[in-house]
């Protein structure tokens, strides 16, 4: 298959969701050999200030550092590009706007598998503070039919496995996993009948078998786009 575009993986946010990304683009591309994948291009960029610290109020915006990253991926041959991060998606507009390129909105794509596969259904989120409080997967996806984890939930499962000495920032996988395990049995409990991985490391952390309800995965459904786009 000859790919007519070059991908940009606008990275870093995180390092490792990011070679998450790009391990599962790669493993999901059909062919038999090094010339039936697309070229890709990524720039990690671990300087990209923090989404939910930035959404809260407490640090700077990430977008002159995310549209700095676009900026070397398009000069070096990128037309098409990505970003693995949901959280980075609450600057998608504004980023969108600067950019002469597209780049696949996530969010966006998740609704559009929600609606095909999972309509309906009580959908339970595992998402950072910023995500949460920027409300960005109830813009695109039925607002109703959303569960969050309670506060303390929230504190002291979710954004412990993704920050911080316990987490999967802190390399700290199998600790971060057993907290969301927890974090997602609450939700299950409380109704939820499927999950969204609304982090890309809460994507890298759990697998369709460790629940017992579905698995709607954002980096998947990313990999999917990006290869439907790239044929183009």
């Amino acid at each position: 298959m000859k790919f007519p575009h070059t991908l940009g993986i606008i990275g870093g946010m995180g390092p490792l969701a990011t070679a998450d990304f790009l391990h599962r683009l790669v493993s999901m591309t059909p062919g038999e050999k090094d010339q039936d994948h697309p070229r890709i291009l990524v720039d990690s960029n671990p300087e990209i200030p923090d989404r939910t610290l930035a959404i809260l109020g407490k640090g700077p915006s990430p977008v002159p550092a995310i549209l700095e990253t676009a900026g070397n991926l398009m000069c070096a041959g990128a037309d098409l590009l990505a970003m693995p991060c949901v959280t980075a998606h609450h600057y998608h507009e504004e980023i969108q706007a600067a950019l002469a390129v597209p780049v696949i909105h996530m969010i966006q794509e998740v609704a559009g598998r929600y609606e095909d596969d999972f309509l309906g259904r009580r959908a339970g989120l595992l998402a950072t503070d910023g995500t949460l409080e920027a409300k960005i997967f109830q813009i695109h996806l039925p607002s109703d039919r959303i569960l969050t984890p309670d506060d303390a939930t929230q504190r002291d499962l979710v954004m412990k496995a993704l920050y911080g000495k316990t987490s999967v920032k802190g390399g700290e996988t199998m600790q971060a996993k057993c907290l969301l395990l927890q974090a997602a049995g609450r939700l299950i409990r409380e109704g939820a009948e499927i999950l969204v991985a609304g982090c890309t490391e809460v994507s890298f952390l759990l697998d369709p078998g460790d629940l017992d309800v579905p698995l709607l995965d954002t980096v998947e459904v990313l990999c999917r786009a990006c290869l439907d786009r790239l044929t183009r």
